[in-house]
């Protein structure tokens, strides 16, 4: 091999180490574009599912205290109810014990 020769493939590889150089600069600077890309549509994702779950949240809390006043009513009515007529709520309370006693008793034949 003469010097002519090792010079133009020595002025070849020079060539070639540019584009690759070139090549993996465009390909660092795409790589680093998508990460942002990526990381800013994760952000806003975790935002949504941040609101969504404080929202759910929030629902659950109120229908939690919407259950527990209901709950409170309904024992303050019927508190009231006894008190206001105990011998009918007695008869009741054993008409429907009786009740439910022969249900339970009672055998297929």
């Amino acid at each position: 091999m003469n010097k002519q020769d090792a010079q133009k493939i020595n002025e070849a590889l020079e060539l070639l180490n540019e584009a690759a150089k070139g090549q993996k600069d465009e390909l660092n600077s795409l790589l680093s574009d998508k990460y942002s890309d990526l990381k800013n549509s994760l952000s806003g994702l975790e935002s949504t599912i941040e609101d969504k779950a404080g929202n759910a949240a929030e629902r659950l809390r109120e229908l939690k205290a919407s259950a527990a006043s209901q709950a409170s009513e309904t024992a303050s009515q019927v508190d009231h109810k006894v008190h206001e007529e105990p011998w009918k709520t007695l008869g009741l309370t054993v008409l429907a014990s009786l009740a439910l006693g022969v249900f339970i008793g009672r055998k297929d034949s």
